[in-house]
Order: C-alpha cells, then structure tokens, then sequence
C-alpha cells in the first residue's frame, strides 16, 4: 500500500489498479438492486428500509464487531458508483459493511438500530478506536466502461469461493446479460467456469420465474426452504437438476438460456417437477425427495412413463423406486431383509425372555408374519415344481 495525491492511497490488486479514496458516510447510498435481496430486490425501499432489511436478513454483528474492536480495514474499501446527476454514489459492493458504519456513526438512516448502536459503540471505546465519519472507497465514474465494473463484481461474486448465494448469482447474470452488458460466454471466461454453471444458473433463474410469474409456482407453499437471498426454495436444486440429461428432455429445454423456456406443451411437466423437489403446502403435497443427494435419483424417473405417472400420483422417489424393482430384486432383498431382521429378534429373546404379557401381545402379529411367510413359500414351491398350493 502507498500514499498518492491527497487523500487516496493505492491498494496493490485494487480493482482495475484503483486508487482507494475516503469519502463521508453521508455521499453514499445503499444499491437497492442488490442481487442479494433476492426476489425482492425490485421493490421500492428507502435507504432505512434497506438498512433494517440488511440487519434483519444477512446480520452484521460480525462486521460491527470486527470494525468495533480492528476499526475500518482500509484493504476492504467499498466499491461505488456514480450516480447520474448527482455526487452521490451507490455502494455496489459492501452493503453490509456501509450499513455497520452508518449503525455506528449514528447516522438518520440507522435510525431503528440505536440498541445495536449503543451496544457496539461501547466495544468501540474499550478498543480506543475512534469514532469515524469517512471509510476508503473506489469510485467507478459514469463515463468508465460498465464492464470495468461487471468484471470486477463477477470475479467477486460468481467466481469466489464464498460468493454470492445461487440465486443471487443468478439474478446478477441475468440482469447483466438483459443489459446487454456481458454475455454468457464472457462472463463464463472472467469466472473461469469450466462446467457450464454460469449457464445452467440463468436458466434455472428463467425457468422458475416463469412459473412464478404464469402462477403455476407460489414460492411460499414450498415445503422444502432455501437461505440466502432466496429463503423460500432451494434454488441451487433447480439449476442442479438440469444438469441431467433425462430432465432437460422431459421440461424440453433448450441449448440457450431464454427468459420463457417452458413451452405451453410442457408447463405441466415443469410443474411436477418442481412440486416433486419442493412439494406444495397448499395442495397438501409432501416433496418426493429428501435432500439434495436424491436429484440425480428424480431425475432419472423422467424418462420412464410408468415412473411419471406414480410421481404425478405423489408418490416418492423412494417410492417408486421400490415399487418398479423387478421381481428379482424385490425377492433378494426383501428376504434378506426379514431374514436379518427375524434372527436378531431371535437373538433378542433368547438374551432377555419378555414377559408373559408382552409375549401375549405379540404373538397375533408374529402368526401373521408366520401366514404370510408360509403362503410365500407355497406360492414359490407352486411357481417352481408346478404342483397345486
């Protein structure tokens, strides 16, 4: 780091070689397009609103605590833009870090936050750090090239290995491709991927917002919660799913992202998708998987007519997985299966007898598990030798 004109210094691997200049809390404002609002980023907020919706959702007791006890790294500067007709400028990286700052300054925008204020001004005191009114920041003027700025957001955010959330990733290639700004293959080389993620991720921004916006999926009925930006469904399940062959040919997908992918042929069939993954509290249907490792196991369902129409029944994947097993299989495993399970109990009893009582009380179930053992045997021997049961 070193000293250059009055007041900025040079970070080496600033972005774009940056100078890192201090400017007072009051020039900035929140970006309330943040990808990390997820859903709601359009939506109209004031700067307090955003502030309280950044305390409340992210936290930032971590960053009040740090900037309290270490005072403001000048190595984190917040990156900003221009504002058109204006000398305000716009935090696009470091909400949350500006939203600390103006708790602690006692800021109007922080205004629903004096409790936290107080609390962390005191570590402040105890730390002999002194209050401050300007933190180090790195200016992009309206006349630089946007793609300055993308870049350097993109490698951040989408390329770091504790970036964005998926959801946000996505919003933030989607509005930057809608732009015109970058396209997917530039942004898929300034990231360095390799795996078609950047890819996979607009379209799994596309495809649920479609459903969203036609009304065939209510984010709030799912059964199954996300985090993030994007609290209300795992959105990382959907561009996951899309990496299997069988499922991109069952929702019809095509080579490029577009912004309406479904086919009217096919909405229905997006649908049972994703109520199979989340499930639907107001239809009252349970998710036909358990967790993320099942993705691979739904989608290899959709391929397979006989499997489909059990799903659309509401069956589970393991369900149906169970149910379609040749019989061989089912034999081979389910008698082994009672057989273990049918010698531990014997082992069970001849270490502790039960009582006279708790033997009573299961003995009917036991000559039950004995008849339909016997009528299994018969209907193998019959199968087998030909002869009568």
């Amino acid at each position: 780091m070193a000293t250059t004109k009055k007041g900025t210094v040079k970070l080496e691997n600033a972005a774009n070689g940056k100078e890192v200049e201090y400017i007072s809390l009051s020039e900035l404002d929140f970006d309330s397009t943040n990808p990390r609002f997820g859903r709601t980023a359009t939506q109209q907020r004031t700067q307090t609103e955003i502030l309280d919706y950044i305390v409340n959702d992210f936290g930032i007791d971590d960053v009040l605590s740090s900037i309290s006890v270490n005072g403001y790294f000048v190595a984190e500067p917040l990156i900003c833009r221009e504002q058109e007709n204006s000398t305000r400028l716009t935090v696009v990286e470091g909400n949350r870090r500006l939203a600390a700052c103006l708790i602690l300054a006692g800021d109007a925008r922080a205004k629903n936050q004096e409790r936290k204020r107080e609390q962390y001004r005191a570590i402040q005191e105890e730390n002999k750090r002194a209050a401050f009114s300007k933190v180090p920041i790195i200016r992009f003027q309206l006349h630089e090239k946007e793609k300055d700025l993308l870049s350097y957001l993109g490698v951040r955010h989408i390329a770091a290995s504790q970036g964005w959330d998926s959801y946000a990733k996505a919003a933030w290639i989607a509005r930057v491709v809608e732009n015109n700004k970058l396209d997917l293959k530039e942004i898929a080389l300034m990231t360095g991927d390799q795996h078609r993620t950047v890819r996979r991720l607009l379209e799994g921004y596309y495809f649920i917002n479609q459903l969203i916006d036609d009304g065939k999926f209510v984010p709030e009925t799912s059964v199954r919660k996300g985090r993030g930006s994007n609290k209300e469904f795992p959105f990382s399940w959907i561009y996951t799913l899309f990496g299997y062959p069988t499922a991109r040919r069952f929702i019809g997908l095509g080579e490029e992202p577009t912004p309406r992918p479904i086919a009217a042929a096919k909405v229905d069939d997006a649908r049972l998708v994703i109520t199979a993954m989340f499930g639907d509290k107001q239809a009252g249907r349970s998710a036909a998987i358990d967790d993320s490792r099942k993705i691979g196991n739904l989608a290899s369902l959709l391929d397979d007519q006989e499997k489909i129409a059990l799903l659309q029944k509401g069956k589970s994947v393991d369900e149906i997985e169970y149910q379609t097993l040749p019989i061989e299989s089912k034999l081979r495993d389910g008698l082994s299966d009672c057989k273990e399970i049918l010698g531990d109990l014997m082992t069970a009893l001849n270490a502790t007898a039960p009582s006279e009582k708790l033997a009573g009380a299961f003995l009917p179930m036991a000559k039950q598990v004995s008849t339909l053992s016997s009528n299994l045997t018969k209907k193998l021997h019959s199968i087998q030798f030909g002869e009568g049961e």
